[in-house]
C-alpha cells in the first residue's frame, strides 16, 4: 500500500532514517537534555513479536531517559506534537521537545520545556489509529534533528457510510 509522507518538520541536513509500513506501536524510548531531543527509539509489533529500532540521534551520558509502553493494542498514537529549532546560531535544527499523546493519555513534552525566538511549532494529528504508517525522520551531531509520519490513504473500505431516507 502506498503511504502519504508527512514532513519531516526540523532540519534537513543530518542523516535520515525511516521506519515506513511500522505502524503498531507498542513504546517509545526518549532521551532528552534541557535543551532538545538527543534520541528516540521505538517498540513495534510485528508477526506476533515486540521488535526494537534501532536509536534515532545521540546518546549522552548526562541525558535524562524516559520509556513510554503503550498498553498495546488498546493504546496507540493519535498526535505528536513539539517544536524544533536551533541550539546556537551555527549548528542545524533540532526537535527541542516532543509529545505524544494517545487515546488513553499524554507522555511529555521532553526536551527543552521554553521555546527560543526561532522555535516553530508541529503537530501531527493521526486520531484513528488506521491511519498511522510509520515514523520517518533525520539525525545530527546535537540529536533528533527531524521528525515526520506516513499516514496510510482512506480508501473507500475504512469509510462506514450510512444512508437515511
Amino acid at each position: 500500500m502506498d503511504m502519504i509522507k508527512v514532513g519531516p518538520v526540523g532540519g534537513q541536513a543530518g542523516s535520515f532514517w525511516d521506519e515506513k509500513g511500522r505502524d503498531q506501536v507498542a513504546g517509545i524510548f526518549v532521551s532528552y537534555s534541557k535543551d532538545a531531543v538527543e534520541s528516540l527509539q521505538f517498540l513495534f509489533y510485528e508477526s506476533g513479536n515486540i521488535v526494537l529500532s534501532n536509536k534515532h540521534g545521540v546518546f549522552y551520558q548526562s541525558q535524562n531517559f524516559y520509556a513510554v509502553v503503550f498498553d498495546y493494542p488498546s493504546e496507540f498514537l493519535t498526535s505528536i506534537s513539539g517544536y524544533h529549532g536551533k541550539l546556537s546560531q551555527y549548528e542545524p535544527r533540532v526537535l527541542k521537545s516532543i509529545k505524544f499523546s494517545t487515546n488513553k493519555g499524554s507522555y511529555g513534552p521532553f526536551g527543552c520545556t521554553r521555546p527560543s525566538t526561532d522555535a516553530r511549532d508541529f503537530n501531527f494529528q493521526m486520531e484513528n489509529r488506521r491511519l498511522f504508517g510509520g515514523f520517518h525522520g533525520s539525525e545530527n551531531g546535537s540529536g533528533v534533528e527531524s521528525i515526520g509520519i506516513y499516514v496510510k490513504p482512506i480508501i473507500s473500505s475504512m469509510i462506514n457510510l450510512s444512508i437515511h431516507e
